[in-house]
């Protein structure tokens, strides 16, 4: 499992880059893949206000390495 001192510092940069969901805890989930390719995909998700005062959710999804490291950052529309 990941260790809660990298979630942190991995939330930290998403907080930094996506505020809408600063403060959400997120899923972690163990990437699995065939080859050899080892991680992890944080989930955050929060509730905010889109366009029109419509309230939409905001999923930002993090895969990252045992170190922490960022591979790849994504975000819904």
């Amino acid at each position: 499992m990941l260790k809660s001192k990298i979630i942190d510092q991995v939330s930290r940069k998403v907080y930094q880059k996506f505020p809408d969901v600063k403060g959400t805890k997120p899923k972690v989930k163990k990437r699995s893949g065939g080859g050899g390719d080892q991680g992890y995909v944080l989930i955050y998700e929060a509730k905010v206000e889109g366009p029109g005062g419509k309230t939409i959710n905001r999923v930002v999804r993090a895969v990252t390495d045992e170190d922490g490291s960022i591979s790849k950052l994504s975000t819904s529309k």
